[in-house]
């Protein structure tokens, strides 16, 4: 079984106008994946991992000789970092998504070759800048003939490789649809993708369905790939294919080759008992979704083994915090695995990978040799994990945080834009909102006080679910606390998530004031505020304790952490006394 993971201390990459190749993932894991970081992985189940790579920076190809100029560097370090994993049994899988468009401002490589030019798209990068990119256009066979040959190198210099994984859809701009939805000529909705139609700019993409030429791209890389090894593993995520076709997207995975994986998120695609939609990695939600189980069931027909995409240490839901401890819905996840007979997954993407019990869990529920129903189940792992503590008391605040959950309040807009995951940071304010945004929750922007409102959530419904979810949370603190202890790192890093609840309850309230302030709302200001205050004078031992604990993964910055919640003590001490 193919079990894939990857460490937290290892960088995915960032998205900037002018990159340094030399700080790609392919040239950074090898010092990040020390010997110990591989034990440490291995030693939790795991028998591969993922890294981040551009194709044009690992491999040159005469079709675009500007490409790769530091090949011989990327590929000494992954050649090292496939020997030391090899040594824990663990295979190295690269993870791509070509061919990656190129900056405008890239005149070297645009001046030689704009005759392979595709769609244009002004794309953000990671620092906040907005730039220009170009598609290098897949319609055209000479593209194609270099995508082919890439891969086949690249297949030929790593006989060691795990495998790839391959991304066709995406946020990075790559090939002329990865960032559209419709051709040029499509003027009205034939599925029902719930945002508009973007037609490409590329003249000869636009006259094709983007679902062919996706189609197409997959079956070259395949093509390359399979003209060297007939056996590597080859894994194609269908992530985004619903911005072309309707799930289970037929059109595409007809056409995929037969001997591949297909990788599938888990919970995308599916409601919650409330009717509310999941559109995104959720642990608040176990899963399998709708759209998953039509995946599998139409792969399944075309005799394609479909592999299940997970985030099981935390989601965007809290992507701060060590973990989600929803043991419960862990359970299911891999419960559904384990009755499917798969052939492995995909455990994590570039955040929720710190170690933790929720990820002990996943691998106990999944090896276990008896079929167990849940509550026999969490009960053995309750005593194998907690050994002399009281296993009711534990299952049932491990069911009282599930309950919680089903209150998240759970959109693209609240999961990317809200102030939860850096709302223990944050200092509240009296009087009239400034007018900037909170900021992008997984990057370290600056932070404003324009808060978003969903449409799905009213503000009022939206704080309401907010005090249910601290609510039902912290009864599951106090049992966790009276079962484990309250030094123990599970009861820290739940009463730290429980904490985060109630501050975005109470600093979505303030917002709520001083979105229409008066000088009648300082009472009620004060009074939160003052809440605000003891919760962070609470919560700052428990982060203090665990310096992971703010940690944004993928970002790699401290959306909270001690000395942020002292600076956020001081000011309110100092700011309420003058009240």
């Amino acid at each position: 079984m193919i079990r894939i993971w990857r460490s937290a201390r290892s960088r995915f990459g960032k998205g900037v106008e002018k990159p340094d190749d030399l700080l790609d993932e392919t040239v950074t894991a090898e010092k990040s994946y020390t010997d110990e970081v591989l034990k440490g992985i291995a030693d939790c189940g795991f028998n591969a991992v993922w890294l981040n790579g551009q194709l044009h920076h690992i491999i040159g190809n005469a079709h675009f000789p500007e490409f790769a100029p530091n090949a011989a560097v990327h590929q000494k370090a992954l050649h090292t970092l496939c020997a030391r994993a090899a040594k824990y049994g663990i295979k190295v899988f690269v993870y791509l998504q070509p061919p990656r468009a190129i900056p405008t401002g890239d005149t070297k490589f645009w001046d030689r070759h704009m005759d392979v030019g595709g769609m244009t798209v002004t794309t953000q990068g990671d620092d906040g800048a907005h730039f220009e990119v170009r598609a290098i256009c897949t319609s055209l066979p000479y593209v194609r003939d270099y995508i082919r040959e890439a891969f086949a190198d690249f297949t030929r210099e790593f006989p060691e490789l795990g495998g790839f994984i391959i991304i066709s859809a995406s946020e990075y701009p790559a090939h002329c649809y990865s960032c559209y939805n419709s051709e040029i000529h499509r003027t009205r909705k034939t599925h029902k993708i719930p945002i508009d139609y973007i037609p490409t700019n590329c003249p000869r993409c636009g006259m094709r369905y983007p679902e062919e030429v996706v189609s197409e791209l997959i079956q070259t890389i395949h093509d390359g790939v399979r003209s060297v090894s007939r056996t590597l593993p080859l894994i194609f995520w269908n992530w985004g294919w619903t911005m072309y076709v309707d799930a289970p997207c037929e059109p595409i995975l007809s056409k995929l080759p037969r001997d591949i994986y297909l990788l599938a998120d888990f919970e995308r695609g599916g409601r919650r008992k409330d009717g509310v939609m999941v559109d995104e990695y959720s642990l608040g939600y176990a899963g399998p979704s709708e759209r998953f189980l039509a995946v599998k069931e139409m792969a399944d027909r075309y005799h394609i083994p479909v592999l299940p995409k997970y985030q099981l240490g935390t989601t965007h839901e809290l992507a701060t915090v060590r973990s989600l401890p929803l043991i419960p819905n862990i359970f299911r996840k891999a419960d559904y695995m384990r009755h499917h007979e798969m052939d492995g997954f995909m455990g994590c993407w570039n955040f929720g990978n710190l170690p933790s019990t929720s990820l002990k869990a996943f691998n106990f529920f999944l090896e276990m040799k008896e079929d167990l129903p849940y509550g026999e189940a969490l009960q053995k792992f309750a005593g194998k994990e907690y050994p002399g503590r009281e296993p009711e008391k534990i299952i049932r605040a491990w069911e009282l945080f599930c309950e919680a959950m089903e209150c998240y309040p759970f959109c693209n807009l609240f999961l990317y834009f809200s102030p939860v995951n850096h709302t223990l940071a944050l200092i509240p304010q009296p009087g009239k909102l400034s007018g900037k945004p909170v900021g992008r929750s997984w990057l370290p922007d600056e932070r404003g006080d324009i808060y978003p409102e969903p449409a799905e959530f009213p503000l009022d419904n939206l704080i309401g679910r907010l005090k249910r979810m601290a609510d039902i949370w912290k009864k599951g603190v106090i049992l966790l606390g009276e079962a484990v202890g309250k030094e123990h790192p599970d009861y820290v890093n739940a009463a730290i998530c429980g904490a985060v609840w109630q501050s975005g309850y109470q600093m979505y309230s303030i917002y709520r004031l001083r979105k229409d302030w008066t000088e009648d709302a300082l009472v009620q200001y004060t009074a939160l505020a003052k809440a605000e205050l003891a919760l962070a004078e609470e919560v700052l031992p428990l982060v203090a304790s665990d310096p992971e604990q703010g940690w944004h993964i993928e970002g790699d910055f401290y959306a909270f952490n001690q000395e942020m919640i002292e600076k956020k003590i001081r000011i309110l001490r100092e700011s309420l006394k003058q009240l």
